[in-house]
């Protein structure tokens, strides 16, 4: 029994081990991360106005990427277009002029392209760049990937979906990659749960072979995180929403990304 439980640990450990030994990030490192942008209540998130105010304030920005209908990159979260716009729309069913009708919550900012943002951005400041999970995850990772090898600033890529994750392992070795997961009591999109539960144990790291952990810092006291700080990769946290959760977090993680409130170093 004990050489069973042996096994099956030694097991889980290969399952989750990241890519090691550890890469050379110092270009992502000394900014806090806006979650979308520097929004607010007259900045909608992952609009181009919160995107130069966190330009502005010299914050380096996560952001989600999408592939429309016509296979055009946006920047947006949600899978429907409904909580931000008003529509119950997939996103992924629009095509870019039509996408270019909406407005984001009220306000005069529309959905911005990728090419947008990253001709505003200029390499001014580093970049978290989440691929989202899609049916069509391949197609979105190449897409992203060869508007990347057009930017000169610095960048990394991240997601929930494992097969994205491995897609860059496969075909862009070169650019620092993460596994996004959350703990097993997180928040997760109901048609997702399954996916999220999974990823709390970090199995999925077999997959991609991550160069960082992304974990939701209010639920990272499990195994997985336990077993991530002995094995030490680069970690990032999302998303920290207060200074005191922010000085905590300094201490145990390379990069951290936050949300309403400015955070003081």
């Amino acid at each position: 029994m004990i050489c069973l439980v042996i096994i099956l640990f030694a097991l889980y450990l290969f399952l989750i081990f990241p890519n090691m030994p550890k890469r050379d990030i110092k270009h992502l490192q000394g900014y806090d991360y806006a979650h979308r942008g520097l929004w607010n209540d007259q900045l909608p998130e992952n609009s181009m106005a919160a995107f130069r105010n966190a330009v502005d304030h010299g914050f380096g920005m996560e952001m989600d990427v999408h592939l429309t209908k016509d296979d055009q990159l946006v920047i947006f979260h949600d899978d429907s277009l409904k909580r931000m716009c008003g529509v119950d729309k997939p996103i992924c069913e629009c095509t870019l002029a039509e996408l270019q009708q909406y407005h984001l919550k009220g306000t005069e900012e529309g959905i911005p392209t990728f090419d947008e943002f990253l001709n505003m951005v200029d390499g001014r400041v580093p970049l978290i760049i989440e691929i989202k999970p899609d049916k069509r995850i391949s197609e979105l990772c190449q897409h992203v990937h060869a508007r990347l090898q057009q930017y000169q600033g610095p960048y990394c890529i991240e997601s929930f979906h494992p097969l994205a994750v491995q897609w860059f392992r496969k075909n862009a070795p070169e650019i620092i990659r993460g596994q996004l997961a959350n703990g097993l009591y997180g928040a997760a999109p109901k048609d997702r749960t399954w996916l999220y539960r999974s990823l709390a144990s970090l199995i999925q790291n077999v997959v991609g072979r991550p160069d960082f952990v992304a974990y939701e810092h209010t639920t990272d006291r499990n195994l997985p995180m336990i077993l991530m700080r002995i094995i030490k990769p680069h970690l990032v946290c999302w998303t920290v929403r207060s200074q005191h959760d922010m000085d905590v977090v300094r201490r145990r993680y390379d990069l951290q990304i936050f949300e309403g409130f400015i955070p003081k170093r």
